[in-house]
């Protein structure tokens, strides 16, 4: 820092330290004519007043214990605070489980009147299905299998808006006593046991829940066959060519 640096620094200091002091000087001599209105003030003077004489009319361990009277008030009315300031937050947490709670129920109320309504379409529709199946098979007119077709259609396709799954499994399926109900045992051998041969009735699910099983024929697991040398003939007949012999 050169020579007239230096001093224009210490000028700006001095400056600072100038104006600071004025500063203080400016504030006191408010502070002073404030204090000197406040006394000079006769409604002022007699509450200054009556102070004085109140206080003389108290000695230290009185004040002391005035005072920790209302430490003691102050430190009781924080705690019946926090007291209810508990007890608001556990209502609060009871009013948002009690919504919570009926939100449910209404949800299963709405699902369960829902499937209610579904379930009066599945059998209309397992109709028109057996209708088409059947005139397809006869080759009858097309004109009125076109018109089933729509109808049945139709139907379906609001089953399937409302999240409705057709539980219709192929023959040769795993048997699923969640999905499947078996009304019949086919003792054929064509299937290994505990396949699905036949579907009697489709079944529906809603979401997650099966609203009516699909009902089928179930291949039965047949009995082991006797071979010929254990059948009871050709023990006897051994028998009676041994005593021959």
């Amino acid at each position: 820092m050169n020579k007239t640096e230096k001093q224009e620094a210490e000028q700006a200091e001095e400056t600072a330290e100038q104006s600071l002091k004025t500063e203080e000087k400016n504030a006191t001599e408010q502070i002073e004519t404030i204090v000197q209105r406040l006394t000079e003030n006769p409604e002022m003077k007699e509450l200054i007043k009556e102070f004085d004489e109140r206080a003389k009319d108290f000695s230290l361990q009185e004040l002391l214990d005035l005072n920790q009277k209302l430490k003691e008030e102050i430190q009781q009315a924080n705690q019946e605070r926090d007291e209810y300031l508990s007890l608001l937050q556990k209502f609060k947490a009871d009013f948002e489980n009690y919504k919570k709670r009926i939100a449910k129920q209404n949800e299963h109320t709405i699902q369960l009147s829902s499937e209610r309504i579904l379930s009066k379409i599945f059998k209309p529709i397992d109709d028109l299905s057996r209708v088409i199946e059947f005139a397809e098979e006869q080759e009858q007119d097309t004109v009125s299998l076109e018109g089933i077709s729509i109808i049945f259609n139709n139907l379906s396709r609001i089953l399937e808006d409302e999240d409705v799954v057709v539980i219709n499994p192929a023959p040769g399926d795993d048997f699923n006593p969640r999905y499947h109900e078996a009304i019949s045992m086919d003792k054929t051998g064509k299937f290994e046991p505990d396949k699905v041969v036949r579907v009697f009735e489709k079944g529906y699910q809603i979401k997650e829940k099966v609203v009516r099983a699909a009902k089928v024929m179930v291949s039965a697991e047949l009995p082991e066959q006797t071979s010929e040398e254990d059948k009871p003939g050709d023990a006897s007949q051994g028998s009676s060519e041994t005593k021959e012999q």
